[in-house]
Parts: structure tokens; sequence; C-alpha cells
């Protein structure tokens, strides 16, 4: 290598390269070799001390749309939130976190792929959806949420605050995308948990604008 990288450099380097790869010429079609050849010298042994498989690369990329533990946990602690406050704070993580901002702009194209799309669902629902229902029964419990299935809510306010927002899965304009947002309030509001609150909406807004 041509310079001496910490392990955290050299996980990103794997996954910042074997993104473009996949995004150019799709994931079935790209090998480990492939990603080796573009590396800075890092030779396919490293690469396998740090990931099982080619899967496990692509699910590495996909878990960069998470946020890390050490953020969940600082949400975790606040015990000044009420349960809707902390899944409001995890909305605004997932989407403006400037690690997850940093790392996943070589791979949004992505969202694209079928294979990812699956991928990124599924480590989405392992990640965050025990963290959300925990946060309605604690909602439920102090009285900023009431909802009858907690269970089943926790998966819903997962899907529209997600999935639904994948262009890939539903293309949209910008003037559509805030169209959706008000959309997903409304939902969530007539549902009995407000997580996309008009003080939420507006700090969104406000992001997304200031960004463009």
């Amino acid at each position: 290598m041509k310079k001496k990288y910490t392990a955290k450099e050299v996980r990103n380097l794997i996954l910042d390269t074997a993104s473009v790869l996949f995004i150019e010429k799709g994931y079935e079609q790209t090998s480990i070799s492939d990603i080796v050849a573009g590396l800075d010298g890092l030779t396919r042994g490293a690469i396998y001390h740090h990931f099982e498989s080619k899967y496990h690369i692509i699910v590495g990329i996909a878990r960069r749309f998470i946020p890390e533990q050490d953020v969940l946990d600082a949400v975790d602690r606040r015990d000044d939130w009420n349960g809707l406050e902390k899944i409001q704070a995890l909305l605004l993580e997932g989407m403006f976190n400037e690690d997850i901002t940093k790392t996943t702009v070589v791979s949004w194209a992505l969202l694209k792929d079928a294979t990812f799309v699956s991928i990124y669902n599924t480590q989405m629902c392992e990640a965050m959806l025990p963290i959300i229902e925990k946060y309605i029964y604690t909602g439920i419990e102090d009285g900023s949420i009431t909802v009858p299935q907690p269970k089943q809510m926790a998966e819903i306010v997962l899907l529209i605050t997600t999935t639904w927002f994948i262009e890939a899965l539903f293309p949209s304009t910008v003037e559509a995308f805030f169209e959706k947002l008000k959309a997903a309030q409304y939902v969530l509001k007539q549902s009995g948990i407000d997580v996309i609150s008009e003080d939420v909406l507006s700090i969104i807004i406000s992001k997304l604008t200031a960004s463009t």
C-alpha cells in the first residue's frame, strides 16, 4: 500500500471501491479481484480480514446508511426525551447525520439496484425495528404516543420513513418528495404517532433546502 491506513480507513476504502464497482458493473458481475484491483495496493487477504465475502461487503455498504451504535446509545441515554422524541431523533439522525452523509455519498446510486435495496431493507429492519418498537412502548407509557398495535406500528413507521422514500422503488421529483413528506406526516399523525410533527417537518425542509 502506498500509505499506512487505520483499520477503519481500510474498511471504508473497501466499501467505497466496492460501491463504485457495484454501480458500474453490477453486484453479480463484480468479483473480489475487481475490488482488489481498485484499491491502493490492498491485498485479497486484507479484504478477507475485514469481510468474509462479497456479500458481507455489500451488507457493510448498507449498514453505513444506519446510525452508528454510539449515536443510537446517545439517543437512548436522553432521559429528558419522551418516546416520540427519541423516534424523531432517530429519523433526523438517519437523514442528516454527518458520518452517514459522508460515507454514503458514493453509494446512493445503489438504491436503484434491486439486490442492494433488498439488503438495505433487511439491515434497516434488523437494526432499527427493535429500537423503534421499544420507543413506541416508552411513548405509550409517557403519553406521547397512542397506538393499539406497537409492534406493527414500528414496522409501519420504518417503512414510511425509509423504504417509501427510496427513489428506485418510488421515483419522485423534488416537489413530489416534499408532498410525500406531508403525506407521511398525515398518515403517522392520524395513526397516533406524530413522528413528522410540524417542528420535525420544518427541520427536514430547512436542511434539504439548504443543501440544494
